[in-house]
């Protein structure tokens, strides 16, 4: 009896030889990351940790709590923080910095709320990371001349201050260390608080900020662009307060000052600035109206702590190719949102293994993945938003010529549709004072189009039963890829190693080899089910 085997099957061999060659490069090359660009940091001198404790009090809805996060610096870097906000919803990273950067925490109604802030800093006496002086742009050179209440004043006694300086010397260098030697050499008063400009000069004394605020008053005066800067000292103290010392922009770069301890251009490495805009170290605002000092109630406390272990981190100073790859040199603030980033295909993954598996079929697999996206950024209210324009349009928004029309003018009335529809939906949460944040709406706009139109040509080609069956197995998925954009420790290591994702890319080639559907769903789930099409059904 002849024995005819069944045909092999090459191109399924070929994809499995290709996983095989992906997971082996991709460990490859985690290894020689590990080993050769571990070289190429440094060892830090120390390992601090900074805790910001707040306890705030809201009056009014919609209040904006903002804690400023340290600058980083040839001698410090920023590699972590850890943020509590029971009740809170946080917003945005503002990508223009200046007076909107920092952690910003929204209050949507009154009460009283416990925040918790941690920021781990890598401090190096050997200046090995990247110098960021920022250029002054003509704008904030405008702002960094600019006369508050303060300072306006004590006008007359300022003027008749800098009179007796040559304020029009060709070398402005002198005229900068006259201001500051006189500022330095008023003595001491030990009291908190900030005195008029009048009381200070009389009386010959200053603490600490009023120094600072003088200088800079007459530095201005003297049309050079300076700021007030706030921070803390890097010592351990658990109950740290806040340090003052002035910058002042000439010849193209900023330089540190600190009248009252002698010294200048920056040579106090461990004076970490927190407040370069005078907004405060931890300050409390709103988007719809000022805030008076009756509308909230806020305290908070600074513990500063030398940790024991010290660790490496990325040398900046070293200018060569390959320290493209070493991600951990970016800002903190960058890498959680890279971090996040760096997730997305781990999410993919979990949904196309699930269609795969269970036979199951859903609206793509990358349409869950942004939705489980804008879900982990947007609040209850912007979700609801984008649950609720979706099914609207799903059920209501099909014209009555849909299956005569070609696809690009459809999909452009149907995105048409869905950015008025998001557009009048955020005019409405903005009546009820249900405030959101506009760029997250920006962020599924498109997906949600796409879904609406494969819907209805779902509708056209299976009928409605498997229309709304393949929806709902889209929302499943979506809230199945949730927990996975939560695991920021997993996408912190997938930043640190890039390369980690030829292993992700080699099971999503495994996954396509498994047999669709081969273990189908229960059947008390019978009800998910697709009905099957004629064409199946001759088959």
């Amino acid at each position: 009896m002849t024995v005819i085997k069944a045909p092999k099957d090459v191109s399924k061999d070929n994809m499995y030889k290709f996983a095989i060659i992906l997971f082996v490069v991709g460990v490859v090359l985690i290894a020689a990351h590990y080993l050769f660009l571990q070289k190429q940091q440094v060892l830090t001198d120390e390992n601090w940790l900074i805790s910001v404790d707040v306890s705030y009090t809201a009056r009014q809805p919609e209040s904006i709590i903002r804690i400023q996060s340290p600058y980083e610096s040839k001698n410090v870097r920023n590699v972590g923080r850890r943020i509590d906000y029971p009740g809170l919803s946080i917003m945005p990273v503002s990508r223009k910095g200046g007076t909107k950067r920092g952690i910003r925490l929204r209050a949507h109604k009154p009460g009283t709320y416990q925040v918790g802030v941690e920021f781990s800093l890598q401090f190096n006496q050997a200046s090995h990371f990247r110098d960021i002086n920022n250029v002054l742009s003509p704008a904030n050179r405008e702002f960094f001349l600019s006369d508050n209440e303060w300072q306006q004043q004590g006008d007359e006694i300022l003027n008749a201050q800098l009179n007796k300086f040559d304020i029009n010397d060709i070398e402005k260098e002198k005229i900068l260390e006259d201001i500051y030697k006189f500022v330095n050499k008023l003595s001491k008063y030990k009291s908190a608080g900030l005195r008029s400009i009048q009381n200070i000069v009389s009386t010959k004394s200053a603490n600490f900020r009023e120094r600072a605020e003088l200088m800079v008053a007459m530095l201005r005066k003297a049309e050079f662009p300076a700021r007030v800067v706030s921070g803390i000292e890097l010592k351990d103290d658990p109950a740290a307060s806040p340090v003052y010392w002035v910058e002042a922009y000439i010849n193209e770069r900023w330089i540190s000052y600190y009248p009252g301890l002698g010294l200048k251009e920056n040579s106090t490495a461990n004076y970490i600035p927190l407040d370069k805009y005078a907004a405060g170290i931890v300050s409390v605002s709103s988007e719809n109206e000022p805030l008076v000092a009756d509308d909230y109630a806020l305290n908070y406390e600074i513990v500063v702590e030398k940790m024991p272990v010290s660790i490496k981190g990325a040398d900046n100073n070293v200018r060569q190719w390959y320290q493209v790859f070493v991600l951990d040199r970016l800002d903190s603030d960058i890498k959680e949102q890279l971090a996040l980033l760096m997730l997305l295909p781990i999410s993919a993954l979990l949904c196309g293994l699930i269609r795969q598996v269970g036979g199951l079929h859903s609206y793509g697999v990358f349409t869950p993945t942004i939705l489980a996206l804008a879900i982990t950024y947007a609040d209850k209210a912007t979700i609801s938003l984008i649950l609720v324009i979706t099914l609207v349009l799903v059920y209501f928004g099909r014209p009555s010529f849909y299956r005569d029309m070609a696809r690009t003018p459809r999909l452009s009335i149907i995105f048409t549709l869905v950015a008025t529809g998001m557009v009048i939906g955020v005019s409405i949460l903005d009546y009820f004072s249900l405030v959101t944040d506009g760029y997250i709406i920006l962020l599924p706009i498109v997906i949600v189009t796409s879904l609406i139109d494969r819907f209805f040509s779902t509708i056209e080609s299976h009928g409605n039963h498997t229309a709304f069956i393949r929806l709902i197995w889209t929302f499943i998925l979506t809230l199945t890829a949730v927990p996975i954009l939560h695991f920021s420790w997993l996408g912190k290591w997938l930043l640190r190693y890039p390369e980690a994702h030829l292993l992700t890319l080699s099971l999503l080639v495994l996954v396509s080899c498994y047999p669709f559907g081969k273990h189908k769903i229960p059947k008390w789930l019978g009800f998910m089910t697709e009905p099957k099409s004629k064409k199946s059904q001759e088959v």
